[in-house]
């Protein structure tokens, strides 16, 4: 019995965004709580471990959840050489860009 996954890979690719950008905005708080270093007429902030880790893993995150969308979108686009072949010119063309887009 196949099944359509469709909206279950969506709304984990929606969650994965927002927590990426939750963790992204958490890095800057962090980072804006670091202590500003002065050296003559230059000021600049020491850089914070616990804010790179963070936003780390807001990259991450965000880097999986469009690899997700991208290649579940594009394997249940088409999924041969000839299926592209049969396919209609917009699909072919929405595959076309879809690769580009990497």
């Amino acid at each position: 019995m196949v099944r359509n996954y469709g909206f279950l890979v969506c709304l984990v690719v929606i969650v994965m965004d927002v927590v990426a950008g939750i963790l992204g905005i958490q890095a800057e708080i962090v980072q804006n709580k670091v202590k500003d270093l002065k050296m003559w007429v230059l000021e600049c902030r020491d850089p914070s471990y616990e804010s790179f880790k963070l936003g780390l893993g807001a990259s991450i995150l965000l880097v999986l959840a469009h690899a997700i969308a991208h290649l579940l979108g594009g394997c249940i686009c088409m999924k041969s050489k000839e299926e592209y072949k049969r396919a209609t010119s917009n699909r072919q063309l929405a595959m076309t860009f879809l690769i580009f887009s990497w």
